[in-house]
C-alpha cells in the first residue's frame, strides 16, 4: 500500500502517557535526523489523533522492551501506529521502524535483493523466520512511499 504524505509532511504524536521525556527526545532526535537526510519534514501533533487523522503515532501502553509495528488496517484515513518498545528508542532500530511506518520496504525483501547479498535460507534459525526473507515484487502492487511535494 502506499503511504502518502501531502507536501511531504509527516505529522507525528509522541504519547506522553507512555514516554518520559528523554524517550521522547529519542524519537525526536530521530526524527529529526531523518529530515535532515531527506525531503521529508516532521510536524508535530499536539492531541491524540482521532481513528480518521493520518498520523504516525508512537505508543507503548504495556511499557513493552521490544518493537512492534500495527500494520492492519492503514490508509490515508487512519493513524500509523508504532508500538516503540525500551530497547529500540536508539539507531538502527528506531530508523527501521519509522521507515517502514512511513511505507519504506524492508531492505531484505527488496526483489533487487538477491543482486546483492546472498541469503543461505537454510541457516535461519530458528526456522519460522524463513517467512521474513520471502522476496516481495514492490513493482506489482501498491508499496511505497509518495510525497506531493514538487521539491522533494
Amino acid at each position: 500500500m502506499f503511504m502518502f504524505w501531502p507536501n511531504a509532511t509527516v505529522p507525528f504524536f509522541i504519547n506522553p502517557d507512555h514516554f518520559d521525556h528523554e524517550q521522547s527526545m529519542a524519537i525526536m532526535t530521530a526524527l529529526s535526523l531523518f529530515a535532515f537526510k531527506t525531503c521529508l519534514k516532521f510536524a508535530p501533533v499536539m492531541a491524540a489523533p482521532t481513528d480518521n487523522q493520518h498520523v504516525l503515532v508512537f505508543v507503548n501502553p504495556g511499557g513493552i522492551r521490544r518493537c512492534k509495528m500495527d500494520t492492519l488496517g492503514h490508509s490515508i484515513f487512519t493513524p500509523h501506529i508504532l508500538h516503540m518498545g525500551y530497547d529500540c528508542l536508539q539507531s538502527p532500530q528506531i530508523d527501521m521502524y519509522i521507515m517502514k511506518a512511513l511505507g519504506f520496504p524492508f531492505e531484505h525483501n527488496r526483489m533487487s535483493r538477491d543482486v546483492y547479498i546472498d541469503v543461505m535460507i537454510e541457516n535461519i534459525q530458528p526456522s519460522e523466520y524463513k517467512s521474513s526473507f520471502i522476496l516481495h515484487n514492490t513493482f506489482d502492487g501498491p508499496v511505497g512511499l509518495v510525497v506531493s511535494d514538487p521539491d522533494c
